[in-house]
């Protein structure tokens, strides 16, 4: 009896092992949607399913960083927004100060200038807008502050006011130094002309941030730190164009200084090859000479002007008068064709957008093939899979009383 007690036992153990072992594998049929969890069970499905799932994975990677890449655009599309926004106020402001200059309003003058002093630091603030604690004109440097606007005067001299424009930029492979290129804008009181300066300094640090290196930047090479940083890019793999070709790929970082200028990385690098480097800083100069924060600086330095000498009743106050009329109405010239400028970086980067919503939706649609594929070659029918998890479950809790009443008669029997 006890010999047969022990087999009863033996193959009772076998049969519940495996109903328990089948209801583990239709369990985890129906929680991962797939028939094989092994490669023994069928290799080919089974490798066939892997590569679907690394092309599925690789979709979806692409259409998480579209999403993040989208919202950074939207940031730098409301930055030039807010920039336009300043601009028509600045220039609605800029024709009513001229006709205010010829009724003799001097008070008038004097608080439209101060409201550009306003706009112009508000200018340079968008300029430092961010999207995740990302600075999204700070090109590839997601990290340093970019820009900051500092107001001064020439060689202390009120009537010579100043605004200069930093940039701060840690360039690819130098993380632990700060270039801060400067451009200072100053208004030739003879001419009229806008007079940019270039000045620039690198600091390195060590991980306690002390300074260990400082370096000051001569002129032109302030400048040529400029032009390497407008021809940074930020190409990125997103379900179009090639890696073995870059140029196919999206640019989706736009710098500060590229916005201000409408000068695009590429088109910077295209005049670099064709007319060389020194061709393509003097139209970064220009160019710089026409932005928002110059013509806007050139207006509140010449209106400065004028009501200095309206306040030392100085006989050169006509004089002034006919410089500060002649100098505005320069700026309200050059007015129009700044702002497009603007509007022609807001128009590329709307396009960007749009560019990278088309993608995402062809993304989608691939993501949802594959899926219909991988379901056809490894996927398990959710209905048949619950039947039968439900159906191994009833066998496996029967096995187990059944187990309790042969139990209960084996222990009796011994007893006896």
């Amino acid at each position: 009896m006890r010999i047969t007690s022990a087999t009863y036992y033996k193959e009772y153990a076998k049969s519940v092992q495996q109903l328990h072992s089948d209801l583990n594998t239709t369990m985890q049929q129906v929680e991962t949607g797939r028939k094989y969890s092994a490669a023994k069970e069928d290799p080919l499905a089974y490798y066939s399913g892997k590569k679907l799932d690394n092309l599925y994975n690789d979709a979806d990677a692409k259409d998480t960083i579209i999403s993040d890449v989208k919202n950074r655009l939207y940031q730098q599309e409301a930055g030039a927004r807010a920039i336009q926004t300043d601009m028509r106020t600045i220039n609605t402001n800029l024709l009513k100060m001229q006709n205010d200059s010829s009724n003799g309003q001097y008070t008038t003058i004097e608080t439209y200038t101060k409201d550009f002093e306003q706009r112009l630091q508000s200018i340079a603030n968008t300029l430092n807008f961010t999207y995740e604690n990302f600075y999204v004109f700070g090109g590839n440097d997601a990290t340093t502050v970019p820009f900051t606007l500092d107001p001064g005067t020439v060689n202390g001299d009120a009537d010579n006011p100043s605004y200069t424009l930093n940039f701060s930029h840690k360039f690819p492979g130098e993380s632990d130094t700060v270039t801060t290129m400067s451009m200072k804008y100053t208004v030739d009181q003879a001419t009229g002309d806008i007079q940019l300066e270039y000045d620039g300094v690198r600091v390195t640090r060590n991980a306690d941030d002390v300074i260990i290196d400082r370096q000051d930047l001569t002129s032109e090479q302030t400048l040529d730190y400029i032009l390497r940083a407008m021809e940074e890019e930020g190409r990125m793999s997103l379900g179009y164009g090639s890696l073995e070709n870059r140029e196919t790929l999206p640019d989706t970082f736009t710098g500060g200084l590229n916005m201000l200028t409408n000068l695009s990385a590429d088109g910077l690098k295209a005049l670099v090859k064709s007319s060389g480097e020194d061709a393509a800083k003097a139209e970064i100069t220009r160019q710089l000479k026409q932005t928002p924060i110059a013509l806007t600086s050139k207006a509140i330095i010449t209106s400065t002007r004028l009501i200095n000498a309206k306040s030392r009743q100085t006989a050169d106050e006509r004089e002034i008068k006919d410089q500060y009329t002649r100098d505005i109405g320069d700026v309200i010239g050059k007015w129009d064709a700044c702002e497009q400028r603007i509007s022609s970086c807001y128009r590329e980067l709307g396009m960007k957008q749009a560019f990278l919503e088309d993608t995402q939706s062809k993304l989608g649609v691939v993501k949802d093939t594959l899926q219909k594929q991988y379901d056809d070659k490894l996927g398990v029918d959710q209905y048949q899979a619950i039947t039968k998890m439900y159906s191994q479950q009833y066998a496996y809790q029967a096995a187990l009383k059944v187990g309790s009443n042969l139990m209960q008669s084996s222990l009796f029997d011994f007893v006896k």
